[in-house]
């Protein structure tokens, strides 16, 4: 085989990957620092054995964490890579699931008995305004009585959070994402 041939192969195969990581328009590859994570599902009272969702899921940090409490946690995300590398993370973490999904089209699959989110106890999204906005109604119509949704720096315009919390830290800050929009900027809503 010529050499050309297989960079060329090579090349392409990189750049599909690298695609395929950051791929998602509504919610683009931000993760959410880990020391921020325990301590806002600590205050959004997460309990073991609840079920949890986080509707965009990365690289699985969030998923993880609230496994590692005991919660039935759940990741759908967008990118496969990510998908493939979280699953890979949680092998031995057996309340731990990724879901290669559309997070606006909730689906019951026949391989995850907790795929539709809308009877969760708790839902993370860490999104762009514009995946908010269209996440907004179908959580607040399809959602059970008394599920939590946390959201990250872009919050919901019609819902009225319970909490509002500003994690900052010394020696960590935080990072500005938006017009007066920090990554450190958590909101709490019951259902």
């Amino acid at each position: 085989m010529d050499l050309t041939l297989i960079l060329s192969l090579g090349i392409l195969l990189g750049c599909l990957l690298a695609l395929s990581w950051f791929a998602g328009s509504d919610a683009p590859y931000v993760a959410t620092k880990l020391s921020r994570i325990r301590k806002i599902l600590t205050l959004a009272g997460l309990k073991k054995g609840q079920v949890f969702y986080e509707l965009g899921s990365g690289d699985g940090r969030v998923v993880i964490e609230a496994a590692k409490m005991g919660a039935k946690a759940f990741g759908i995300e967008q990118s496969l890579i990510r998908v493939l590398y979280s699953k890979w993370k949680v092998r031995k973490l057996p309340n731990a699931k990724f879901i290669h999904g559309n997070i606006f089209k909730n689906k019951y699959y026949k391989d995850h008995n907790y795929y539709n989110y809308y009877n969760s106890d708790a839902i993370f999204i860490f999104l762009l305004p514009k995946g908010v906005d269209k996440l907004e109604p179908l959580l607040k119509k399809n959602l059970k009585r008394g599920a939590k949704v946390i959201t990250q720096t872009f919050h919901f315009k019609n819902w009225k959070p319970y909490k509002k919390i500003f994690l900052k830290q010394k020696n960590m800050p935080n990072t500005l994402l938006g017009k007066n929009q920090y990554e450190g900027d958590f909101w709490i809503y019951r259902v």
